[in-house]
């Protein structure tokens, strides 16, 4: 069988949808007679429409996230992300750091009018290959508290992540977030606060977070084994943290996460 047409996914949504409200009719209080058989389709089509539809979910997270280039750039960021920790201290510093940089640059990019009508002219600012102004991370630091999207705080964070990375980088007897220059500079990464729950019965702590503006971040969870709270493990939470909120922030909007 060839390639399966649009117009017979649609025709096999329409069946879909036509069963599943006859099976709840049927189930309904007081309705008689059986469930009705769902429709028959054959493996090749079950196969296409399978993947229509996860194509169509994923369009769906694509839009939340700004559209398919912003989505896109999350996986590679994800996925730079996970690799990262199945390797040294050094790569985990390099990518998260580089992952936040991303964030802050697409938040700035958002207070540029020009970026809809010129868009080579705002990648210039930000090309580190032709000098751009804003080519460094703790340039997009200052800007970004300059423009209002940070508070005091969140700066003086960024560029303590930025001194770690840097450390890492350039410093080639610096391998673990354990060394004492690391540890001092993770010890004054206090702008979120976190606390430990559990474990529960199933081995598994939750992590809260805690903003400058004293509210309650959600609790992700981590085996005890994972040490969420280590060296490294608050200087992840702390990226993880920064990345999340200046990925949702918006122009002219103070967001509850980057102010004190």
């Amino acid at each position: 069988m060839g390639a399966i047409s649009e117009e017979r996914l649609a025709e096999m949504d329409e069946q879909f949808r036509q069963w599943q409200e006859a099976a709840l009719d049927r189930l309904m209080p007081g309705r008689q007679g059986p469930v009705p058989s769902p429709p028959v389709f054959s493996p090749e089509e079950l196969s296409a429409w399978g993947d229509a539809f996860a194509a169509k979910v994923e369009e769906r997270i694509a839009s939340g996230f700004g559209g398919r280039h912003a989505y896109d750039r999350h996986k590679v960021q994800i996925n730079a992300i996970n690799q990262a920790r199945i390797e040294a201290d050094r790569s985990v510093a390099l990518v998260q750091t580089s992952v936040v940089e991303e964030h802050l640059r697409s938040a700035i990019e958002r207070h540029f009018p020009g970026l809809a009508t010129d868009p080579k002219v705002i990648e210039r600012i930000f090309d580190p290959m032709k000098n751009g102004p804003l080519s460094t991370f703790t340039a997009r630091v200052d800007v970004a508290f300059a423009l209002g999207i940070i508070g005091k705080g969140a700066l003086t964070t960024l560029k303590k992540i930025a001194e770690i990375r840097n450390l890492f980088a350039h410093r080639l007897e610096i391998n673990s977030f354990d060394h004492p220059e690391i540890t001092k500079l993770v010890g004054k990464l206090t702008y979120i606060d976190f606390a430990i729950t559990g474990p529960d019965d199933e081995g598994i702590v939750h992590i809260w977070q805690r903003n400058p503006n004293n509210e309650v971040r959600g609790g992700s969870g981590y085996r005890v084994i994972d040490n969420p709270l280590s060296q490294r493990g608050k200087f992840e939470r702390t990226c993880e943290f920064l990345q999340r909120a200046l990925r949702e922030t918006l122009s002219n909007v103070r967001h509850p996460d980057l102010h004190e």
